[in-house]
C-alpha cells in the first residue's frame, strides 16, 4: 500500500516539475528579447545627385573605310584576314608588280635620255647667244634655236612626270590600309584581278567609337556639347558603365520620328566594344539633392527594399524605393526622408520593433 501511494505521490510532481520548467525558458527567452541590440546609426543626409535621361542607341565605328586599289593587277599575296588589327599604312594585299616595275625602269631610261638631251640644248642656246652678239646669225636663226631649246627642256620634263607616275604604279602594287583600326572584311584573294577603284577590303575606326544617340524633342534643349554620358551594352552585363562624352549635336531634328540625333565618343584602348553594339544610355542633365545612405543599410527580399529607422529605442522596418547606386552608397527615392535616422549596417539580428541601442 505504501509504494502504489508514493508512485501516486511522483506522478501528480512530474506535470508540476515540467511546469515550472517551462515557465523558467519562457522568462528566459523574455529575458533576452528585452536586452537591447547593439548597432551603428547614422542620420540622412542629402547629396547632389547627377540627374540623367535614358536613351537608346548603338555603337559606331569612328571612321569606316572601303579601301580601294589605285593600281591594276592581279593579287599575289594577302596579309590581312577579317578580325585583324591594323596600323595606319599597313599593308592589306599586293598585286602583281611585274608590268610596273617594267614601265617604271623604261620611265627611268627616258629621264635619262630626256636629260641628256637638255644638257645639249642647253649649251646649243648658249652658243646660239654668243654668234647672235657676234652678229654670226640673225635675230630668227636664233629664235628657233631658243625654241628648240625651251622644246627640249620641256621634254625633261614630262620623262620625270612619267617616272613618277611609273614609280606611284610600283608603289600602288601594295594597298595599304588609311587609318589604324580593324579589318571588317577582305572582298578578294589570290589570283583574283583588280581594277583601279575596286574596293577590296572594309577598315573601321575602333577607337574612339561613335555613341550614336537618339534624343527626344522634350530634351533637345537639355543636350549639349561635352555633356558625360553612361552606357551599358548587353555583351558585358556585369562590366561596370562605360564612359562616353557628346561630341557631334545634329543640326536638325528627323521630320518622321521628331528626335536629334547626337553622337558621343567613347574611348576603346583595349578594342572590348564593337560597332553595331545595342546601348542603353544614361545622359546627365543637372543635378539633384536628395538622400542618400550606405548599401549596408538596406536590406532586399526580391524586389522589396527595406530599411530601419530607430524610433523610441526599437528599431522600425520601412519600405524604401530606390534610386542609381553611387559607388557603396544607394539614392532613396521614397520611404525615407533627410534627418531620419538608421540602422548603418544590418546584420540578421535586426527586425521590426526589436530593441536598439
Amino acid at each position: 500500500m505504501r509504494r502504489v501511494t508514493i508512485s501516486v505521490l511522483l506522478m501528480a510532481a512530474w506535470p508540476m516539475a515540467g511546469c515550472r520548467e517551462s515557465a523558467s525558458l519562457a522568462d528566459a527567452a523574455h529575458a533576452k528579447a528585452e536586452v537591447a541590440l547593439k548597432v551603428e546609426t547614422l542620420s540622412i543626409v542629402a547629396r547632389p545627385v547627377p540627374q540623367f535621361i535614358t536613351l537608346t542607341g548603338s555603337l559606331a565605328a569612328n571612321r569606316s573605310s572601303q579601301v580601294a586599289s589605285d593600281g591594276t593587277g592581279k593579287v599575289t599575296q594577302t596579309f590581312v584576314e577579317r578580325g585583324t588589327l591594323v596600323t595606319a599604312g599597313a599593308p592589306l594585299l599586293k598585286l602583281d608588280a611585274r608590268t610596273a616595275n617594267i614601265s617604271a625602269a623604261e620611265a627611268k631610261a627616258g629621264v635619262q635620255a630626256a636629260r641628256v638631251q637638255a644638257d645639249r640644248a642647253k649649251r646649243d642656246c648658249a652658243r646660239a647667244k654668243e654668234l647672235l652678239d657676234q652678229s654670226a646669225i640673225n635675230q630668227a636663226e636664233f629664235d628657233r634655236m631658243t625654241a628648240d631649246c625651251q622644246g627640249t627642256a620641256a621634254q625633261a620634263e614630262a620623262a620625270l612626270a612619267r617616272e613618277d607616275m611609273a614609280s606611284k604604279a610600283v608603289g600602288d602594287a601594295i594597298i595599304r590600309a588609311p587609318f589604324a583600326g580593324i579589318v571588317d572584311q577582305r572582298n578578294v584573294d589570290v589570283g583574283e584581278y583588280v581594277h583601279a577603284g575596286n574596293p577590296v577590303a572594309t577598315v573601321v575606326e575602333i577607337d574612339p567609337l561613335r555613341l550614336q544617340l537618339t534624343v527626344p524633342e522634350t530634351y533637345v534643349g537639355k543636350v549639349s556639347e561635352g555633356q558625360k554620358v553612361e552606357f551599358e551594352v548587353a555583351a558585358y552585363p556585369d562590366e561596370t558603365k562605360f564612359q562616353a562624352s557628346v561630341k557631334y549635336v545634329g543640326a536638325a531634328m528627323r521630320t518622321q520620328s521628331r528626335d536629334l540625333v547626337v553622337e558621343a565618343l567613347v574611348e576603346n584602348k583595349g578594342g572590348k566594344l564593337r560597332p553595331g553594339m545595342f546601348a542603353v544610355a544614361h545622359l546627365t542633365i543637372g543635378e539633384l539633392n536628395q538622400p542618400v545612405v550606405p548599401l549596408a543599410a538596406i536590406r532586399q527580399d526580391s524586389d522589396l527594399a527595406r530599411a530601419f529607422t530607430i524610433h523610441d529605442g526599437h528599431a522600425e522596418e520601412h519600405l524604401v524605393q530606390l534610386g542609381r547606386r553611387m559607388g557603396s552608397d544607394i539614392v532613396i527615392v521614397s520611404g525615407l526622408k533627410v534627418g531620419d535616422k538608421i540602422v548603418a549596417r544590418l546584420t540578421d539580428d535586426v527586425r521590426d520593433g526589436v530593441k536598439v541601442e
